[in-house]
């Protein structure tokens, strides 16, 4: 079973990784303190790390973390807020940002990019296709800020885009517009930004969608071939 390290004092945050990670069998132990984590850490080969942001200096102890031989090829996860300043987090060998505030729906989402990171590929709960469809995202309550980004995989819940910028808004509802391939009506979605990763990936969970277009994005996945394994693993290592 693949193992994972929780670096977190907050019972809500730990109680919804927990749960996140035994729905996609990965092993999780928790810690509520850095020098007790590092000292695990050092003898314990961990698949992922994920440290909360609301721990004291937690990126100096995410870097601290990885430079560990049992963990220097962990996935690295920080749950954050949206302020953190995105080119310092990363700097520090971030991998996957988790953005605050958690849900169990966002958690879960996130954790499944992470799961596609790790060494073998993880159980699928919705359908899920490989694309590559150009699409419009913008902030909800802003107007004349939208940018162009690449769906690359799509399901009815939400899809995974990449942004050659990098530069998403991390805060608020979002906008997301594309055109299914032979379809010439825009699908239009309210989407929040559940994960981003250091390669301008992210990830998006569709909250609200017209009926009428949920209908034609269903029917569409329900002809397309599922995401196979092999080639969902390297969409996902290569992002």
């Amino acid at each position: 079973m693949l193992r994972s390290l929780l670096l977190s004092r907050d019972a809500t945050t730990v109680r919804m990784v927990a749960r996140g990670f035994k729905d996609l069998e990965v092993g999780l132990e928790h810690f509520s303190e850095a020098a007790t984590a590092l000292s695990h850490a050092i003898k314990s080969p961990y698949d992922a790390v994920v440290v909360d942001d609301q721990v004291e200096e937690a990126c100096i102890v995410l870097e601290k973390l990885i430079a560990l031989p049992a963990c220097n090829k962990s996935v690295r996860i920080v749950l954050a807020e949206p302020v953190a300043l995105l080119n310092t987090v990363f700097k520090t060998g971030t991998q996957v940002i988790i953005y605050k505030p958690l849900s169990s729906e966002r958690v879960r989402h996130g954790l499944r990019a992470v799961r596609n990171l790790m060494a073998r590929d993880r159980r699928r709960t919705t359908k899920r296709v490989v694309t590559m469809l150009s699409a419009r995202i913008s902030p909800r309550q802003a107007r004349g800020s939208s940018r162009q980004v690449l769906v690359a995989d799509l399901s009815d819940s939400g899809a995974a885009i990449h942004c050659e910028s990098g530069d998403l808004p991390t805060s608020g509802n979002l906008n997301l517009e594309f055109m299914l391939p032979g379809d010439p009506e825009l699908i239009h979605a309210t989407a929040e930004l559940v994960w981003q990763n250091n390669e301008g990936a992210a990830g998006v969970r569709f909250l609200d969608m017209p009926s009428y277009s949920r209908k034609r994005l269903a029917q569409w996945l329900k002809e397309q071939p599922a995401v196979s394994r092999a080639r969902s693993a390297a969409t996902h290592a290569g992002r």
